[in-house]
C-alpha cells in the first residue's frame, strides 16, 4: 500500500483511501492529523495533560479514538 499523501497529484484513487481496520494509518502524518481532530470533536472537552511524556500519550488517545470513531460511524453505514 502506498503512503497517502493527500495533495492532489495522484491519479490513483487507492492513494485516497484510510484504513480504518487497523492502526497503521495513525503513524502518517497527513492521516494522523486528521485522527488526531476527529478524536478531539468526538470527546468531552478536556485540557492536554502537563508533561511532554502525559501529552504524547494523549496525543496519540486522541488519534485512535479518531479512527476508531471513523470506524464506527463507517459501520453504521455514515461517510
Amino acid at each position: 500500500m502506498s503512503v497517502p499523501v493527500f495533495d492532489g497529484t495522484s491519479s490513483n484513487p487507492h492513494d485516497y483511501l484510510l484504513d480504518l481496520d487497523t492502526d497503521a494509518m495513525e503513524k502518517y502524518p497527513d492521516v494522523r492529523s486528521y485522527f488526531h481532530y476527529i478524536g478531539d470533536l468526538a470527546q468531552d472537552a478536556t485540557d492536554p495533560p502537563e508533561g511532554l511524556e502525559a501529552r504524547k500519550a494523549y496525543d496519540s488517545d486522541l488519534v485512535r479514538k479518531g479512527r476508531e470513531y471513523l470506524q464506527a460511524a463507517r459501520k453504521q453505514g455514515h461517510g
